[in-house]
């Protein structure tokens, strides 16, 4: 496969693979089990048993941990395949990908990004588009003059390298006109950091898929 096609493959694999497991093992309810169930849903691919995490860390190579993953350095050691392994995997399958696909990966949590099939030929627009889509659905600016950012894009800052500065601009241009202007205007009537200006939103993980509108309409296939 071309690289496009292997990011559209396991970004659609991950997908699936965590719906496939709230299938096969039902919808957990506390966070520790929620945890758990990224360290056990695996697929067999090529021979290699390979997990949501194995993808998020040994294919995409993100840095980050996963947003709302509270007790992941706690039961690390315990939970997550060998080192050997995911080095086995790393090596096999590792990718250069984009900090973009934290609008990509859906956990099934209310808070996520929207559910997609991505396609092999115009991967690199519809993550585009799918950034400005949650971007223009989950930023909000209120009188006060404050921001309030989605927790994601806290681990997109964190893949990307970004400060609070230049993920506040690069939000501002990823936004309609309208939301552009009026976080404009906060930034400038403040003549602050971004940091004083942004306030993070509560990431939620109650159980809710928010699907495009074209796999509701019709299969995607067709």
């Amino acid at each position: 496969m071309g690289i496009d096609a292997q990011i559209a493959f396991w970004i659609n694999v991950y997908n699936s693979l965590i719906m496939h497991a709230y299938l096969a093992y039902g919808i957990p309810q506390r966070s520790l089990r929620r945890i758990a169930l990224f360290h056990k849903a695996a697929y067999n691919i090529g021979g290699y048993v390979i997990s949501v995490n194995a993808i998020e860390q040994s294919v995409f190579g993100m840095r980050s941990p996963r947003t709302g993953r509270w007790f992941e350095t706690i039961i690390s050691t315990a939970m997550r395949k060998k080192a050997v392994e995911s080095k086995d995997i790393s090596s096999r399958f590792a990718l250069r990908s984009s900090p973009l696909l934290c609008f990509a990966l859906c956990t099934g949590a209310s808070s996520d990004p929207v559910l997609k099939v991505y396609t092999a030929t115009n991967i690199r627009e519809e993550l585009e588009v799918a950034v400005k889509e949650f971007l223009q659905a989950n930023v909000v600016v209120k009188k006060s003059r404050k921001v309030f950012l989605p927790k994601l894009l806290e681990r997109y800052a964190k893949e990307a390298c970004l400060s609070s500065d230049d993920l506040l601009n690069w939000v501002a241009e990823n936004v309609d006109k309208k939301l552009h202007d009026t976080i404009r205007k906060c930034i400038d009537s403040k003549s602050k950091k971004a940091s004083l200006i942004i306030e993070w939103l509560p990431y939620n993980t109650r159980f809710q898929y928010k699907f495009a509108k074209e796999l509701t309409e019709k299969p995607w296939w067709v």
